[in-house]
């Protein structure tokens, strides 16, 4: 028997702390409750209190059942209509945003989970600071590329994957760990999110997999694209992407974002691995002329020796 993803205070805590996060970068939010979301602070629920053991009971039945419209009804009828009680402090119409966005952090931190438990395998890399910062570059350059080539169409499926795509952005550049976006940026880059920064970073780590085997001939950048985007890890993460998004997206616009977002990586990841080789190819055969051509400096030194000493 599956085992029930539990839910403490602590983990209830941030993911509050996550909501009220969305809802202040989301200029689609009226600004007095985003105004008014940026001053509050959550103040965890005990654990025996009636409040969170409502919580808990919904989020656990969701777990079991996996019907995200039954977990929606009760969330709505418990949580939702009584919202001040679960969010003391602030305003009713703000209590309420609160909680359907708790409510949707809910449903992603669950698939998340699941995700990581059902995983039998992770790829895992290790990147240094300057090879983040390259990736957290890209990353921002790919977001930003499929949303300007999707704003050049007029259409709903356009609409809402340019709502995913923007839920992956940060919408101020407080991030200090993106060092090298914030460096160059001349208000054209995109600053990511933590969800798209593991989309990426585990995109990275099947491409280096990939590209690890000894003598290779060809990129396959179908199969690593196929290979990531069917990672549960980056299923998840993807999850978390979706569910900041200003519109609700269609199950088949999801499908179709999550691999442009990863194809996009991959080929132009594939570019810059291809530089790198070329690079390396023309410095090993400057170094073997340069070798060559002492070693024939040193033959004609020894030769004019051998001549005066004749």
């Amino acid at each position: 028997m599956e085992q029930v993803q539990q839910l403490s205070p602590g983990v209830l805590a941030e993911i509050v702390d996550r909501a009220v996060c969305n809802v202040k970068e989301r200029k689609v939010f009226a600004e007095n409750l985003r105004n008014e979301l940026s001053n509050y602070s959550y103040q965890q629920l005990p654990e025996d209190s009636n409040e969170f053991s409502a919580v808990k009971a919904i989020y656990e039945g969701y777990t079991r059942n996996g019907d995200a419209e039954k977990f929606y009804g009760k969330y709505y009828a418990t949580v939702a209509a009584k919202s001040t009680q679960f969010f003391s402090g602030i305003s009713r119409n703000a209590a309420t945003l609160l909680a359907t966005k708790v409510a949707d952090c809910l449903l992603a931190y669950s698939k998340q989970q699941k995700h990581s438990t059902k995983s039998s395998h992770h790829v895992k890399a290790v990147l240094s600071d300057k090879e983040k910062a390259g990736m957290q570059y890209l990353g921002g350059y790919v977001l930003h590329n499929l949303h300007k080539k999707h704003g050049r169409a007029n259409s709903v499926e356009s609409q809402q994957a340019m709502a995913i795509l923007k839920a992956g952005k940060l919408e101020s550049m407080t991030d200090s760990s993106q060092k090298l976006v914030s460096a160059l940026n001349r208000g054209g880059l995109w600053s990511i999110t933590q969800p798209a920064q593991q989309i990426f970073l585990k995109a990275e780590c099947h491409f280096r997999q990939f590209t690890s085997k000894p003598d290779l001939q060809r990129l396959d950048i179908s199969g690593i694209t196929n290979k990531a985007t069917s990672d549960s890890d980056i299923l998840a993460y993807y999850s978390l992407m979706v569910s900041d998004a200003e519109l609700e997206p269609d199950s088949h616009v999801c499908k179709d974002v999550l691999h442009s977002i990863v194809s996009l990586y991959v080929h132009v990841r594939s570019f810059s691995f291809a530089k790198d080789i070329i690079q390396h190819y023309k410095i090993k055969a400057t170094q073997t002329k340069a070798r060559a051509l002492r070693k024939e400096i040193s033959r004609s030194c020894q030769g004019d020796d051998q001549q005066r000493q004749e």
